[in-house]
């Protein structure tokens, strides 16, 4: 599920901290953010965020469920359109 913020002069990892993101860097590199629901590593949302243009970021958000079930899987039981990610898309959306 994508929502978009204005960036109000603001650089993308720090106006997604702001909603209570913390950076995450997997084994290949690629940066992303999370933030944890109950304190544990799952299950946790998890944003991808990419600029639209000079105002505006997308965030791709999805629910992780759980770590994948095997060595070298990508598959990790992710939620892409329940009502639990919408709330927390409106969220992230109220308060950026």
């Amino acid at each position: 599920m994508d929502v978009f913020i204005q960036k109000q002069n603001q650089i993308a990892p720090v106006a997604i901290r702001r909603v209570g993101y913390a950076p995450y860097i997997n084994k290949e590199g690629e940066q992303s953010f999370v933030r944890r629901i109950h304190g544990t590593d799952f299950p946790r949302f998890h944003l991808y965020i990419k600029a639209e243009d000079d105002e505006v970021l997308r965030c791709s958000i999805h629910l992780d469920q759980k770590r994948p079930s095997y060595q070298g899987a990508h598959a990790h039981g992710g939620d892409y359109d329940s009502e639990t990610v919408a709330d927390e898309a409106r969220r992230i959306g109220e308060i950026a």
